[in-house]
């Protein structure tokens, strides 16, 4: 009887060897366990050009990390949890597509671009915020798809 056990035992052994993997071991990714942890790996996946990224927090318990790609200041919104809300881009209106001036001169003719906001999202388009100046005059226009808007305007004294 004692035989029997034995060699059942060593019968099922042998089944699990072989039910072995054959391959490299695969190692799994663990997901960060902190919010600061999950934005910093989103961040370095998503801009892994970034070189003097400054991280900040926000009075929310929200954060945004900073940094400069030539003439581009970049922010990097994230909300409480550490997931990517919105990416901020801010630059000089010579920055902008020409698709996008042709379309502004068309209605602010007399107008410069002085200063550009972006807003990119999870919306297909970006959203622009654009400064436009003349002698007498500050506007800021949104400009979302092909509707814009002037949201403020200013008089130069």
């Amino acid at each position: 009887m004692k035989k029997l056990i034995f060699l059942g035992a060593l019968y099922c052994l042998q089944l699990n060897l072989h039910a072995a993997p054959v391959g490299p071991a695969v190692i799994k990714k663990i997901a960060p366990a902190s919010a600061y942890d999950r934005a910093k790996a989103h961040f370095n996946a998503n801009f892994p050009e970034a070189k003097d990224a400054a991280w900040f927090n926000l009075p929310n318990n929200e954060m945004y990390c900073t940094f400069h790609d030539g003439k581009v200041i970049n922010r990097v919104f994230y909300n409480s949890r550490g997931y990517w809300q919105y990416t901020l881009l801010s630059y000089p209106g010579s920055g902008l597509s020409i698709d996008l001036k042709h379309r502004l001169q068309d209605f602010f003719d007399s107008y410069h671009i002085s200063y550009v906001n972006e807003i990119r999202s999870d919306k297909a388009d970006p959203v622009y915020m654009i400064n436009l100046e003349n002698d007498d005059h500050i506007k800021v226009v949104k400009f979302d798809g092909d509707d814009f808007e002037v949201q403020q305007e200013l008089y130069k004294e």
